[in-house]
This record gives C-alpha cells, structure tokens and sequence, in this order.
C-alpha cells in the first residue's frame, strides 16, 4: 500500500505516485500494489495502472460525490471516473498500458543552443 496521509502536514514528504516504479522494481511486478494517495481522476488511475499498481483507492472522489448526493452522489463519481478511464485509453490508443504510457511533467532547464521565445 502506498499512501502519504500524512501528506497535508508533510508538504515534503514523498508522494508515493511518485516512488510506484522504485516499489515495483523492488518488490517485483507480482506483488500487489496499491495507491490510495493523488487519485483525483480517471487518467490518474489508468497512469497508477500502468506503473503496475494492481488497483487504487479513491476515497477524496468517492467522499466528494457522498457528501454532494450521498448514495446517488458516490454512484455519480464512480460512473465520471469510469468514463474518464476509458476516454484516456481511448485519447493513449490502447487496450492494454505499459509504463511507457505515463509521462510526468519536470522542470526542464534550456538545452544548449536552443532559442527561447516564439521565433527560435
């Protein structure tokens, strides 16, 4: 299980999305993982896939759509995130997700030689 709820008070610590592909490495791609931390959407849950996670957890979503409409309200979340999953595999041109299918924004510093701005 990999899980920061101690995230809010630890603005630093690690987020566990983040340390999956150092976890499976580690523990082998027959273990199974799981990810109950940063799931806000579908694409998220098709990227913690991808990464081998063998499910996630989504209980700020599934909170979210109890206390907007309660039982009707939770039913709600899980058919947007279904659609959201499929939407994703649909936009990645998959039926099946490999690590190479997520990327993740960085912070990138200009190459040597490379113009900055609009004309270069």
């Amino acid at each position: 299980m990999l899980s920061n709820h101690g995230g809010r008070q630890l603005d630093r610590a690690l987020v566990p999305f983040h340390l999956q592909p150092h976890v499976v490495r580690e523990v082998g791609k027959d273990a199974n993982i799981m990810i109950d931390t940063g799931i806000m959407n579908g694409a998220d849950i098709v990227a913690a896939i991808a990464l081998s996670a063998s499910f996630t957890l989504v209980a700020r979503a599934y909170l979210c759509g109890l206390m907007a409409g309660g039982r009707a309200g939770v039913d709600r979340t899980i058919a947007i995130l279904r659609v959201e999953i499929v939407r994703t595999m649909k936009l990645l041109g998959v039926s099946s997700l490999e690590p190479k299918h997520v990327t993740q924004l960085q912070w990138l510093a200009p190459r040597a030689g490379c113009e900055s701005g609009p004309e270069g």
